[in-house]
């Protein structure tokens, strides 16, 4: 019984001194798949853009110190040349893959406040996103006679077609469906101007693998700009 009464006066000067806050932030990120398997994967060009919208509700203890956690919806975009993890060819070349995402992050952040209306807040943590198609995306394929062709696809649903390699025998090549959960750390800065206008700048890495066949992690930047209530 002591023990208890005595975890409850420890409590009582901690939450005295919390409180909450709540942020409305929308914004544009940039993002790209990368691989250890450099064999079986290429980017094609640079970062894409894609978007988010969502909230953040945050709770400040004694000495600066918060936890972060909320709700965002994100669309994703990016380009690579992808094998079916068979041949050393890419059988599936310029391949699209444009995915929506509901991510869970739950961060440790530090409020420093250089004034009463100039805040930065630092964070670091883990994040949960499960992930579902974003409509269809394009791809190319190899053509009877040479050349390209191209195609929509599902990431969530694979898509698998037959490439012209032999005159003898068909091969068919198979690319496989993205997961439909991963998890990853998250990093990033907040800053705060008069007490209600924030900027938001984070960078996120995924260390489950979004598509196994061609060891696929997300990774990326997102810049949002938001509310504090």
């Amino acid at each position: 019984m002591k023990q208890i009464i005595l975890f409850f006066m420890l409590l009582l000067p901690l939450s005295s001194f919390a409180q909450f806050t709540y942020d409305i932030k929308a914004g544009v990120n940039f993002s790209h798949f990368k691989s250890s398997q450099n064999t079986e994967e290429k980017q094609v060009d640079g970062m894409k853009t894609g978007f988010q919208i969502g909230a953040d509700v945050s709770y400040e203890f004694k000495r600066h110190w918060l936890l972060s956690s909320g709700l965002m919806f994100a669309q994703t975009r990016s380009t690579m040349n992808l094998t079916d993890g068979m041949t050393y060819g890419y059988f599936f070349p310029h391949t699209d893959v444009e995915l929506n995402h509901l991510i869970i992050p739950l961060k440790v952040g530090y409020n420093v406040r250089f004034c009463e209306d100039f805040q930065l807040i630092p964070s670091v943590g883990w994040y949960g996103s499960i992930d579902f198609n974003a409509g269809k995306s394009s791809l190319a394929f190899f053509k009877e006679g040479g050349g390209w062709g191209y195609t929509t696809w599902k990431p969530m649903n694979g898509y698998t077609y037959e490439p012209p390699v032999s005159e003898s025998q068909s091969y068919t090549a198979t690319l496989s469906p993205f997961r439909h959960w991963t998890y990853g750390v998250i990093g990033g800065l907040k800053a705060v101007v008069c007490k209600h206008y924030i900027v938001n700048l984070d960078y996120y890495e995924s260390i489950k693998k979004g598509q196994k066949q061609n060891d696929l992690r997300n990774y990326g930047l997102q810049l949002s700009v938001g509310y504090r209530f």
